[in-house]
This record gives structure tokens, sequence and C-alpha cells, in this order.
């Protein structure tokens, strides 16, 4: 394995621990507090981690068939990858609101 490959490993994993810290946060706050924004939360994380175990899988099969198929599963990857990231931040800045609206206090509860 070379100096790239390694790199590239490295990343990969380290990414999927901060992913994997974020929804088990999402879900004790979702424990803590059920509400549509938490509900979003954890959906988000969720769908962003699907994406990332789902994009390797997805590239190796999409490599057999060539460039064109790796691009076309990237292209896929992206929007699927935005979409989750846009559903996990509507759940924190709709937490963000009801946490520090004008008549909330410091706590999520």
């Amino acid at each position: 394995m070379d100096n790239i490959q390694m790199q590239f490993a490295i990343a990969g994993i380290i990414n999927g621990l901060v992913q994997l810290i974020i929804l088990v946060a999402s879900i004790i706050i979702l424990v803590k507090k059920k509400s549509t924004a938490t509900v979003f939360l954890c959906v988000g994380s969720l769908l962003n981690i699907i994406g990332f175990v789902g994009g390797y899988i997805y590239n190796a099969i999409a490599a057999q068939n060539g460039t064109e198929a790796i691009l076309n599963a990237q292209v896929t990857l992206h929007f699927f990858n935005a979409f989750s990231i846009f559903i996990f931040g509507v759940g924190l800045l709709l937490l963000a609101l009801n946490h520090f609206g004008k008549h909330s206090t410091d706590r999520l509860n």
C-alpha cells in the first residue's frame, strides 16, 4: 500500500468515526427530547452513514463497468450526500431555533 492509499484509508476511517459520533449524539438528543428537529437530525445522520458505507460498495460495483459508470456513481453519491446533509441541517436549524428562542432555557428538556 503506497502513501496515497494509506492517506485515503486513514481519512475514510476518521470520516466514518466522526459520522458515527454524530449519529450517536443525534440519537442521544432524540431520546432526551423527541421533536421534529431531533428526528430530522437522526434521519440526516443515518442517511449520511448509509451514503458513506454505500458509497464504497457503489463505487466498487461501478468500477467494474468503466470510467463513465464511476463518474455517474459519484454524481449520484454527491446528490445523496447533499440530501442527507440538508436533512441534518434542517434538523439542526429547527433545534437551534427552538432551543435558543426568546423564552427558552439553556437545557434540552
